[in-house]
């Protein structure tokens, strides 16, 4: 949110999920902190190399789901989690699965419903 004005189209769920960015130069370990349809916010604990071009995060869920999808960087900064600031990244999914799309769109209609 920026000046007050969400600029998210898709709402957005908490989740506690542990997940794997690829990028050309290596994988960080991370979790992500919510999502949506179209993307996510996510922390990751280790002191990270520049991430720039094309990447792809895989969302562990559980050991029977996990979610794979490329991605794009929307923004970086610092998050407050689990009561310690860690460095994250806000990402736009490009090519998520519709089955992906899908599950989470249920994910999120259950959440609000509840």
């Amino acid at each position: 949110m920026k000046n007050g004005i969400e600029r998210r189209r898709d709402p957005r769920i908490p989740v506690d999920w542990p997940l794997v960015l690829i990028t050309s130069i290596g994988t960080l370990n991370g979790k992500a902190l919510n999502i949506s349809e179209g993307g996510s916010a996510l922390v990751y604990f280790l002191s990270p190399p520049e991430i720039a071009g094309a990447f792809s995060i895989i969302f562990k869920m559980s050991e029977d789901h996990e979610i794979y999808t490329p991605c794009e960087l929307i923004w970086s900064g610092k998050i407050n989690y689990d009561e310690s600031v860690y460095d994250g990244l806000g990402v736009r999914f490009t090519d998520i699965s519709s089955s992906d799309r899908k599950f989470i769109a249920s994910m999120v209609e259950k959440y609000y419903s509840s």
